[in-house]
């Protein structure tokens, strides 16, 4: 057993991050969960809990092996797998890691890394891209920097969420120009935005691995670019209602909870590297850039992307990740480089770069999973399945509905009036 003394406090801190990431999972669930229609509700929900049950065993398996462990620049290798070197040599897990010498035991750094790779998948992709950007990864020794996960989380599950949406095409009944009126459950969607917002708080801060000022900075600038995503969003529903004169403002819920995750998403390659006020920048561009997206969308882009996971991940995640080599500073953070604003533009080069290779990589991974499987076993329901829903379909459940009786109401009839009486007449209202 090698003897090894960690630093409590920043192992306490990656372990409370851990528990919020993961508590962003069944967040994600109620999120998506509010904004599809009744008959696919519970559906949704265990399509991101499921994931809590797959993938920590993946990770323990060769999971975590093939990403962080001894290899090349590319793959790790099985050196790790089953939990080896993780664990299982030394009771505690206090055992020291060479190839990833951190101050918190290798235990705390693998479930925190197990709690990304739990929610990626959720978002629609793989986990194993996380070792692009470990200590020995290529892009990592290239110079491109990705503080919590901007490139191999959000753009990798957006990417691959429209390579999904192609293969399997649109839904039986999707028209992009009615707007979905069966998002009778709205209210889940608020909690999970709230949810998430917290747990990024772990997502973010957690990153720097250590209880430091830049684990502050990241919470910090995690807030701050959420809010000003949500405000212009705000500003633009407004703007847009006066637009098309209308007497009442039209502020959409699903649009406000969605500019909030845009805000946590653009945020996050950068959260750790730039300082508070480009933070705010950051917010307030991602969130404008995606509104008109959204709109252009609708208009130009059939494609049924159901919850815009490419719109609100995948964009976002490009556009952040352009941010921070235009924004980051070594004066903030000593452990990235300086971007275009300060002197060094080939940063930009690099990001770009970054952005090019995840892109490729999600596409040709996505499509060699997803396309045998379309052509083999067959990956798409039938239009009567469709609108049966997915909750009976693939759960069993059947909603059996209440006979619903016509509304009363009490009217008092003029001559009842005249006479001065207190008798009503109860009238029912055909529907």
């Amino acid at each position: 057993m090698n003897n090894f003394t960690h630093h409590h406090g920043d192992t306490a801190w990656v372990m409370t991050s851990t528990g919020l990431v993961y508590m962003m999972t069944p967040a994600l669930a109620c999120f998506y969960g509010g904004l599809v229609e009744n008959r696919n509700f519970l559906n949704q929900l265990f399509l991101s809990f499921v994931c809590m049950a797959i993938i920590p065993m993946q990770w323990c398996l060769f999971g975590y092996s093939f990403t962080f462990g001894p290899g090349n620049s590319v793959f790790g290798s099985f050196e790790y797998a089953i939990g080896l070197k993780t664990g299982l040599i030394t009771l505690y897990g206090e055992n020291t890691d060479d190839f990833n010498p951190i101050e918190i035991p290798s235990l705390a750094f693998s479930a925190f890394q197990s709690s990304f790779a739990v929610i990626t998948p959720a978002l629609i992709s793989g986990a194993v891209q996380d070792g692009f950007f470990s200590n020995q990864g290529w892009l990592h020794r290239m110079g491109v920097m990705d503080f919590a996960g901007g490139l191999v989380v959000h753009v990798s599950s957006g990417v691959s969420g429209l390579v999904a949406a192609l293969i399997l095409g649109s839904r039986a009944y999707f028209d992009p120009d009615v707007v979905n009126a069966g998002q009778s459950n709205l209210s889940y969607t608020v909690i999970g935005t709230g949810l998430l917002w917290v747990g990024w708080m772990g997502f973010n801060g957690g990153s720097a691995l250590a209880a430091t000022g830049i684990a502050a900075l990241a919470i910090v600038n995690t807030n701050i670019a959420a809010g000003s995503s949500m405000i212009i969003w705000i500003i633009l529903d407004i703007t847009r209602s006066k637009s098309r004169g209308q007497n009442n403002i039209n502020i959409s819920i699903p649009g406000v909870c969605s500019a909030a995750v845009v805000g946590l998403v653009v945020i996050t390659p950068c959260a750790g590297y730039i300082q508070p006020v480009y933070a705010l920048l950051v917010g307030l561009i991602g969130g404008f850039v995606i509104y008109l997206f959204l709109a252009g969308k609708k208009r130009f882009f059939h494609i049924d992307d159901t919850l815009d996971v490419f719109s609100c991940h995948g964009l976002g995640g490009f556009i952040g990740t352009i941010m921070t080599g235009l924004f980051c500073q070594t004066d903030v953070n000593s452990g990235g480089n300086n971007g275009a604003f300060y002197g060094n533009p080939i940063q930009l080069g690099y990001q770009m770069f970054g952005i090019l290779i995840i892109t490729v990589y999600s596409i040709a991974c996505t499509t060699a999973i997803l396309l045998p499987m379309h052509f083999t076993i067959g990956i798409r329901i039938s239009r009567l399945e469709q609108v049966r829903g997915l909750d009976n379909v693939a759960h069993g459940i059947i909603e059996i509905e209440k006979p619903q009786k016509n509304p009363q109401v009490k009217l008092v009839s003029m001559k009842q009036k005249l006479n001065h009486t207190n008798v009503s007449s109860i009238v029912p209202i055909e529907k």
